[in-house]
């Protein structure tokens, strides 16, 4: 999925999947934030109008290329993430579910929403509470739980790879990485997977 562009003419390395590198700002989703790196190309940009004024429009913004101000370029790449982070989680709304309060067929209803619904590929796992994406949103559901009212958590784990689905957990470095990143908002981690 891509969430994000940046503008160049040289390949960048270490940037983060999420993004893709185009050399023209005409091959970039204009919806989507977008980066034009360079000084030089940042001014062929019909928007420019400062040195000083890094956003040209709403999603556009531009930095120097790692030649011209390496710190300007990476402080800005930093900015753009965040920018492109919060575009996502401004709209993704978060639902706990509290199995105790639910009614026999809203339970099935959710067993069905979990292992039935093609557009789940990724279930993310933290402190035994599963983050499962579903229409926009993200549904919370604590395994603690589902134990105490009698449902194993390696049964409903076990189903849940069965279906194919990925459960992803803290214990790998782009993980780690990305959960930093998104701070107290870690049930949007399957979006960005």
């Amino acid at each position: 999925m891509i969430l994000g562009y940046i503008v160049t003419d040289r390949k960048l390395t270490n940037i983060d999947g999420f993004v893709e590198q185009v050399n023209d700002i005409s091959l970039a989703d204009s919806t989507k934030p977008i980066l034009i790196v360079g000084w030089k190309k940042a001014k062929l940009d019909p928007r420019y109008e400062s040195i000083l004024e890094k956003q040209l429009d709403e999603n556009v913004f531009w930095t120097f290329s790692k030649s011209e101000s390496r710190s300007d370029f990476e402080d800005d790449l930093k900015i753009f993430y965040n920018i492109i982070y919060n575009n996502i989680l401004n709209k993704i709304n978060y639902y706990y579910i509290n199995i105790f309060k639910l009614k026999y067929n809203n339970i099935k209803k959710l067993y069905n929403i979990i292992l039935n619904y093609k557009e789940i590929k990724n279930i993310y796992l933290n402190n035994n509470i599963l983050y499962i994406p579903h229409d926009g949103g993200i549904l919370g559901l604590s395994l603690n739980e589902l134990e105490y009212c009698g449902i194993p958590a390696k049964k409903v784990l076990d189903r849940i790879k069965s279906k194919g689905i990925n459960v992803i957990e803290d214990n790998k470095k782009f993980i780690f990485k990305l959960s930093k990143q998104l701070g107290n908002k870690k049930y949007a981690l399957p979006y960005f997977i």
